[in-house]
């Protein structure tokens, strides 16, 4: 399994949803896939790189992405429908990085960004590996605030979080009450600021002991990471996220979703649980 970030921009999100965006798809650049581009100006890798403005739009590609960034950050900043830098060993094989947004379903400026770290990046028992998935979320996130983020190895490859598809919540709604209560959470949790206050800010997070390392963001929110490996995340880690982030958690009891067995929740109803 390979680990996947996934992050919800709104209308509330910190410099508007193309600044985030942009620093999605930079902080990517400058991390995971740092040094990556000079393999392509060597032709011992492959990118692909492009941007769609709106459904209709014809598609812009940005080659070579070393020379073609900054046009392609400007794009983003624009929200534009989609984007995406594939990193592959060669040409149509395997990707090795995914880093990918697009306009979500409940239509602009709503969006989402997510980042597939390919198998050869790390395993999930490995500290450094994991250490540095996190410092990327952190990067990317610390000047947006976003409505919602996660990091884990049980993250669909949708729109939906592990909520929605337990408690049978719409996008729709998941994403206009991502400031009042929580989408989601998974091994690495991002809250935006509305939902870090009202849990008591980053000090009463970590004070919970539920999470291996607390981050403040610097535009607002917390990055809250469970457990130092993905691996560690079992199930009684699972219980402690749940138990530290229910009261921002939405209601109802979560039922088995046979065709997503990979998700991770704990078995209770938010507004009903009293420990």
């Amino acid at each position: 399994m390979s680990l996947r970030a996934i992050a919800t921009f709104d209308v509330s999100t910190g410099g508007g949803v193309g600044h985030g965006l942009a620093s999605w798809f930079g902080a990517a650049l400058a991390g995971p896939l740092r040094g990556r581009m000079e393999q392509e100006h060597q032709g011992t890798a492959f990118f692909s790189a492009s941007t769609r403005a709106t459904e209709r739009a014809p598609r812009r590609e940005f080659h070579p992405l070393a020379t073609g960034w900054e046009a392609m950050r400007q794009e983003l900043l624009r929200e534009p429908e989609t984007a995406h830098v594939l990193y592959m060993r060669e040409y149509l094989g395997k990707p090795l990085v995914h880093v990918r947004s697009s306009t979500i379903r409940v239509r602009r400026p709503n969006a989402e960004a997510q980042m597939l770290f390919g198998a050869d990046c790390g395993g999930l028992d490995d500290a450094r590996f994991c250490a540095g998935a996190v410092e990327f979320l952190v990067a990317a996130l610390d000047g947006v605030n976003p409505a919602f983020a996660w990091l884990g190895a049980d993250a669909p490859a949708s729109e939906e979080t592990n909520l929605d598809w337990v408690l049978n919540r719409r996008v729709r709604a998941s994403v206009r009450e991502a400031r009042n209560m929580l989408r989601g959470y998974s091994w690495t949790t991002v809250c935006p600021e509305e939902l870090s206050v009202r849990l008591g800010g980053p000090e009463a997070l970590a004070a919970t002991g539920a999470f291996h390392r607390v981050v403040p963001l610097s535009a607002g929110g917390v990055v809250l990471q469970a457990t130092e490996t993905a691996a560690a995340y079992t199930d009684n880690a699972v219980r402690s996220v749940f138990e530290a982030l229910h009261p921002v958690l939405p209601p109802g009891m979560p039922q088995f979703d046979p065709a997503h067995p990979e998700l991770r929740y704990f078995p209770a109803d938010a507004s009903r649980f009293s420990g």
